[in-house]
């Protein structure tokens, strides 16, 4: 399926890397993710942060 992009809430993302949710909100205050918000307001995140969290770049 090309061009169709991995999006995670921030529950998916917390348990893919391993993290708390505090811990991917944190990082998303901090402006260190950057999340998509639907229109009801909930982060989505792309397959880039995801690999950020896993790789430890997260700066």
């Amino acid at each position: 399926m090309k061009g169709v992009v991995n999006m995670y809430t921030t529950g998916q993302l917390a348990k893919k890397c391993n993290v708390s949710i505090r811990t991917i909100q944190y990082y998303d205050r901090r402006g260190l993710l950057h999340a998509k918000r639907t229109e009801n307001g909930l982060r989505h995140y792309n397959y880039q942060d995801l690999k950020q969290l896993q790789e430890g770049t997260v700066t």
